[in-house]
């Protein structure tokens, strides 16, 4: 039998359950995927390139409006709409009233109630106001970010929280502060990488004083991330004693609008 590093075996996993690329996984997979939860950045990063290609490629031939409404479009396409089943399920959770076994009888349920769509609804058009704001080069420094911190949110959220019984409850009860430090250094380097590169190639169209308020958007959008991924685990916490799939899928959604919303709120101040 072939030897396969337990970290690219984590990696298959991650991909195979996080994306629809059709890659034939095995429990193993599935058991490294969970122990080192803390690589989904890197699953992040494949999200932010193909996000900006959609972007890119839209904002150049057709329109910007046109270009957000897909690039969303695809990356739930993408992911099989887990995510995004995840923030309806959690916003349904939070609205119910009652006892906490009744929050999570909301969550689990398989109906979408008012909370859920609303919650859905509403996140959708914020992330879309904030894909709308940007241009693509703007779009290759905090688009493809973004994506990155998300998952890095999702960490945070992890490491705090208390697992469920369900598919995530391995991911978070292997997920530990360790891990948490663990993916702020992936998360790091594959910002750096992000930065470098869209400075290449947006060097004929910025300053440097342009240049830097994209990095320290970066910056804000890193300490964003995990500050949001502590903040949606004490909601969960509160509401439901656990911190399962949906809402990790719910930070994930939240998180996207949250960073992106302090990259640019940072940008346009620095611009002043």
């Amino acid at each position: 039998m072939k030897y396969e590093p337990s970290i690219f075996v984590a990696l298959k996993g991650l991909f195979s359950f996080f994306t629809i690329l059709p890659i034939n996984i095995e429990k193993k997979h599935i058991d490294e995927m969970n122990k080192r939860f803390w690589l989904i950045p890197i699953i992040g990063l494949y999200y932010g390139m193909f996000a900006a290609t959609i972007f890119t490629l839209c904002c150049e031939y057709i329109s910007k409006i046109i270009a957000a409404t897909l690039t969303l479009l695809l990356i739930g396409v993408m992911n099989r709409f887990l995510h995004f089943d995840g923030v309806v399920d959690f916003g349904d959770g939070l609205i119910v009233a009652g006892k906490r076994e009744d929050h999570i009888r909301a969550l689990k349920d398989t109906v979408i109630g008012a909370g859920g769509m609303a919650t859905g609804l509403m996140v959708t058009l914020l992330a879309f106001s904030e894909y709308v704001f940007l241009s693509s080069i703007s779009f290759l420094f905090f688009g493809i970010s973004t994506e990155i911190l998300i998952k890095n949110a999702q960490v945070s959220a992890a490491a705090i929280g208390t697992p469920g019984d369900g598919m995530a409850g391995d991911s978070v009860k292997f997920t530990t502060k360790k891990s948490l430090v663990l993916s702020s250094i992936v998360t790091i380097i594959l910002l750096t990488f992000v930065y470098s590169v869209a400075k290449f190639i947006g060097v004929e169209f910025f300053n440097e004083s342009i240049e830097n308020a994209y990095l320290i958007g970066i910056v804000v959008g890193f300490f964003a991330s995990i500050c949001w991924g502590f903040f949606m685990s004490y909601i969960a916490e509160k509401n439901f004693g656990i911190v399962n799939g949906d809402v990790l899928g719910a930070v994930n959604e939240t998180a996207r609008v949250v960073v992106l919303f302090c990259m640019i709120v940072t940008l346009s101040v620095m611009r002043l």
